[in-house]
């Protein structure tokens, strides 16, 4: 990469030969317009002259520019990796689906094998699993979202494989399908679950979609709770999520491993 002095050093000379050029070409014009020998090679050079300088001038002034912002791009603090706020701790537990243990990563075929069944189409980041044999025609089964490996290109409405990777798992409260972990469950309130879990790893605050607590769990997991506002003005649990560290991540802040 060119050093921003070269690119400096190329901007003066350019604006230094750019007003020689310019004199070069007033002087010939005057002689020539006077009547005297005529400047012609005089003309022709200035013009040659001021014109590489105005080209070399704008060049170096593009080059500093583009080195500038290189170098503040590179001064600036780059994340690399997720980091836990102070005083958190992690959630130990085996998580469940219905009595079902849950290991993440799996494979689409390790879920199915579980009593779920799928359309095994990919829609907006997830598809959908449901108890096997329910009529899922309107969704109105039984049912939890399934996310895959990001590393691949899937596209909405494609068909997926059984042996697809799943990195994440979801279930909401009036989804039908319920999990376990330890003693929390749907309908607990914010502070409740924060009095006895403690602070969380990382918390996003939205009164759309509701405040998002995550932990970090055994075997690199990081669980992500919902809660919202119910009828009587509480904020309770309403959503769980939970999926590989490194999807996570990427879920909550945007950062990938490295």
């Amino acid at each position: 990469m060119v050093n921003a002095s070269v690119y400096s050093l190329v901007t003066m000379v350019s604006a230094i030969a750019f007003l020689v050029g310019i004199v070069l070409l007033i002087v010939s014009i005057v002689f020539t317009a006077k009547g005297k020998k005529p400047f012609i090679a005089g003309i022709i050079c200035g013009a040659i002259i001021s014109l590489c300088g105005v080209l070399f001038f704008l060049y170096g002034l593009f080059g500093q520019l583009i080195s500038g912002i290189n170098t503040m791009v590179s001064n600036m603090p780059v994340a690399t990796e997720f980091t836990p706020a102070e005083g958190s701790r992690p959630i130990s537990g085996t998580f469940k689906i219905d009595g079902d243990e849950v290991t993440l990563p799996c494979t689409v075929t390790d879920l199915t094998k579980m009593g779920y069944d799928t359309d095994y189409i990919y829609f907006n980041g997830y598809i959908m699993l449901w108890t096997f044999g329910s009529d899922n025609s309107n969704y109105d089964a039984p049912q939890f979202y399934v996310y895959l490996d990001r590393s691949y290109d899937y596209d909405s409405n494609a068909h997926t494989r059984g042996y697809d990777q799943v990195v994440a798992v979801k279930l909401h409260d009036d989804m039908g399908i319920g999990f376990e972990l330890n003693d929390i469950e749907f309908g607990m309130t914010k502070d409740d679950f924060i009095a006895q879990y403690g602070t969380p790893a990382h918390e996003i605050d939205n009164s759309v979609a509701g405040d998002s607590l995550y932990y970090l769990g055994d075997n690199d997991v990081i669980y992500r709770f919902n809660f919202g506002e119910v009828n009587d003005g509480n904020i309770v649990l309403v959503g769980i999520m939970v999926g590989t560290s490194e999807y996570m991540e990427w879920e909550m802040t945007g950062l990938y491993h490295t």
